[in-house]
């Protein structure tokens, strides 16, 4: 198991199966790992790690300021206000939780494919300097797995060519947590489409789909 990122939706499902006494192998942060470690009986840790017949590496970023730590954009009044449950849970839930970075993650295949998951780490207000320093370390990967933070979509299309995609799979990952949350959504396809016509082949991973290239 690989987590990206210290959000209370990205761990709540990991947390219950050590609490259920699974044993479970996760390549995370390492304050992300050693939290899991008091949660149950985790093997792993950072990478660069090999797994298996699988290489995992990352880098950390630093998020969008809508999107950084824990707490996130769901503390606003509105949302207290409108959906107390839920805010008492995620609250209760974000409080457990360490503060840690979040992460890109590259995955290397045993033929040398290469999988590189960007996460939300492109926005307006990424440093550049990171963005030079993660596309020499992973850049030209056959298959990149991008998401866009709210608001982000042209950011995303302005960095995400630095690099090198060749497949791109433009991931929802951020509609699900803020429907839950009753906050605005967007969709991905518009931005999708304009990286195809800048050339670069890209595909929509929603939820509950699946690709397979040959």
């Amino acid at each position: 198991m690989i987590l990206t990122g210290p959000n209370p939706s990205r761990l709540r499902g990991t947390v219950e199966a050590l609490k259920r006494g699974r044993k479970l192998t996760v390549v995370a942060p390492d304050p992300i790992f050693d939290f899991l470690g008091k949660q149950g009986a985790v093997t792993g840790g950072s990478g660069p790690r090999q797994v298996d017949d699988l290489k995992v590496d990352g880098m950390l970023y630093a998020p969008a300021a809508g999107n950084a730590g824990a707490l996130g954009q769901f503390l606003q009044a509105s949302v207290a206000a409108s959906r107390p449950r839920t805010t008492l849970r995620r609250l209760a839930e974000a409080a457990r939780i360490p503060n840690a970075e979040p992460w890109i993650v590259e995955l290397t295949f045993p033929d040398g494919a290469r999988l590189l998951h960007l996460d939300l780490s492109l926005h307006q207000k990424v440093d550049e300097a990171w963005v030079a320093r993660a596309a020499a370390r992973f850049g030209n990967p056959e298959w990149t797995i991008v998401g866009m933070a709210h608001g982000e979509g042209a950011s995303v299309v302005r960095w995400l060519p630095r690099f090198g995609p060749n497949r791109v799979l433009f991931a929802e990952l951020v509609n699900g947590e803020r429907k839950e949350l009753g906050q605005s959504t967007e969709l991905v396809t518009p931005w999708r489409d304009r990286l195809v016509s800048s050339g670069v082949e890209t595909h929509v991973f929603a939820t509950q789909t699946s690709f397979r290239f040959e």
